[in-house]
């Protein structure tokens, strides 16, 4: 057994040490991973603390996306903090209850032991998959009055929304400050979207993921209020909808997207400071 310690740069068991010293992309993202290389193969993944980060960015894509920058790495700059303060917890693709488990985990494993805010932006992939299961060319709305799906999107949205109420009360025990993050709307246009089958999506089908995106955040919404989380309401401020400059895609912003979304939280934190 070899233990190495390195910047989640993953060694497979038959590589030579000291090769492969690649660091991370974002603002310290998974830093501080110790990484044991079995001699019959594989690696086992430990994270060491870092008492560094006063910050923990926890989401999505949303949060670590395909952006030249993402908006915790911005917020930073504008908070003045220096960039080891936050680290983006952010993974691509991940539900709520994959977060939640997650999060738990990196909560009682005492990762970032001096952390005192968490920035809560996940649950948008429960609706994704929904759609992907169950009308993956966006043919039907839940606005319609005809709409088949009501029951299995009810149950859905309530599971979510426990699974958000979870991730912050486990949050707030381990002393945390949390603020939680409501969806971006899509443009109503023709755009480039890997999410569904044709990789592009259009006008009316931008619309009827709006109307599932209106409901997810009134979840998102009711479970910060439930919870005495502070909400970020993203959705509300629909400046982002009036540029495509702002978006690489139907459902992910931009450096330009991101800099607007990391004013607003930048905006709601000062205000909860006075």
């Amino acid at each position: 057994m070899v233990l190495v310690i390195r910047r989640a740069v993953l060694i497979p068991s038959d590589a030579r040490l000291g090769l492969n010293t690649a660091g991370p992309r974002h603002v310290h993202t998974r830093v501080g991973v110790v990484l044991i290389s079995l001699f019959f193969g594989g690696c086992v993944e430990i994270r060491v603390p870092d008492p560094n980060v006063r910050y923990i960015a926890f989401g999505d894509s949303s949060t670590s996306g395909s952006s030249t920058r993402d908006y915790p790495e911005i917020l930073a700059s504008l908070l003045g903090e220096a960039p080891e303060t936050f680290a983006n917890e952010g993974r691509s693709g991940e539900t709520s209850v994959e977060g939640l488990a997650r999060l738990k985990s990196l909560l009682a494993d005492g990762i970032f032991p001096n952390a005192k805010v968490m920035l809560y932006w996940e649950s948008g992939n429960d609706i994704t998959g929904f759609i992907k299961d169950r009308d993956s060319f966006l043919l039907i709305s839940p606005d319609d009055p005809a709409y088949p799906l009501s029951d299995e999107l009810a149950q859905l949205l309530g599971k979510t929304q426990a699974n958000i109420e979870s991730a912050i009360a486990a949050a707030q025990n381990a002393g945390l400050r949390v603020y939680v993050g409501t969806y971006f709307l899509l443009r109503e246009d023709i755009a480039e979207c890997s999410a569904l089958p044709l990789d592009f999506i259009l006008p009316s089908q931008a619309r009827n993921a709006n109307a599932y995106i209106i409901r997810l955040n009134d979840r998102i919404r009711a479970a910060a209020e439930n919870q005495g989380a502070i909400l970020v309401d993203v959705a509300a401020d629909d400046v982002l909808r009036q540029d495509p400059a702002n978006y690489v895609d139907c459902d992910h912003l931009s450096e330009k997207g991101n800099a607007i979304v990391a004013n607003l939280f930048f905006q709601t934190i000062v205000g909860a400071r006075e």
